[in-house]
């Protein structure tokens, strides 16, 4: 599954490419993966494109939104004559002939380019909704969510509030609970744990205010070099360029167990928290 920096480089490509396009046509070829009337989408012009935890929206003219998740093996591809973006699972055939036999969803725009929704194991799906019942149906489909830890009121305070609802579980885990921040997911917490220099075990109620700060900047830093290097790719992302991406070149201690610490001769290990792997440094992050 994506986290936050994997789909938010998506909506990043994607932006620049149909935003001011009118939608002329859509073609359902596997009707079950679209929920609404998709003949309201025709005239409708793209707005907008957003991003809530790991979903996608696309908000249109006439208070209409399509909402996509990709789920496991979606994709999101684009095509203007010879000028291909792409995002999503990645697979030998996305970068040829569109559609092929993983489509499920044509988008046709009025300056001739075409939206591909692919998806192999049918999972995804998007959905057409009044873009004033976008709240509503947030939570409906993705629960009670936290804060978006890159917004301009997500503050070292609120992250530190927000945790200490948790005060005996483990930081770790804590920070991967999505009703208390939206998108973080595995890769981040272990590397804005190793840049706030904190133990990922120790408890919440642990944790000193100096410490929420420095975690607050870790999470920002490790989030955002992530979307400037197009995301934390190994087998199933690739990013809107259709590259994969390669911030796990740049990270300190994810899925770097046995190796040696980029901030002291120690050697980093890997535990178990929760059923997920955790990343640290014994010496570094007391």
């Amino acid at each position: 599954m994506p986290e936050l920096p994997e789909v938010e480089t998506i909506r990043l490509g994607l932006e620049k490419k149909i935003v001011g396009l009118e939608i002329t046509n859509i073609e359902l070829i596997r009707p079950k993966t679209f929920q609404g009337d998709n003949k309201l989408l025709q005239g409708k012009k793209v707005l907008n494109i957003w991003r809530r935890a790991k979903m996608l929206g696309i908000d249109l003219t006439s208070d209409l939104t399509l909402l996509f998740h990709l789920k496991m093996t979606g994709q999101l591809i684009f095509e203007k004559g010879k000028e291909k973006i792409t995002g999503g699972h990645p697979t030998k055939d996305m970068l040829g002939p569109m559609p092929n036999k993983s489509t499920v969803v044509i988008f046709s725009f009025d300056d001739g380019s075409h939206l591909y929704f692919n998806d192999q194991r049918q999972f995804g799906w998007v959905k057409v909704i009044p873009t004033s019942r976008i709240e509503a149906e947030e939570k409906k489909l993705l629960g009670e969510l936290g804060p978006e830890p890159l917004e301009k009121d997500f503050t070292w305070q609120v992250l530190k509030d927000n945790l200490l609802k948790r005060k005996k579980t483990p930081i770790k885990v804590a920070l991967m609970d999505q009703s208390l921040i939206a998108g973080i997911g595995n890769i981040y917490t272990s590397e804005s744990l190793f840049l706030a220099r904190v133990d990922p075990r120790r408890l919440v109620n642990t944790i000193t205010d100096e410490e929420f700060k420095k975690l607050h900047r870790g999470i920002l830093d490790s989030l955002r070099l992530s979307i400037e290097k197009g995301g934390s790719t190994r087998a199933h992302f690739v990013n809107v360029d259709g590259q994969k991406g390669y911030f796990l070149d740049f990270a300190n201690v994810y899925g770097k167990d046995g190796q040696a610490c980029r901030g002291c001769p120690d050697k980093v290990v890997k535990i178990t928290q929760a059923g997920r792997g955790t990343y640290f440094c014994p010496d570094c992050q007391k």
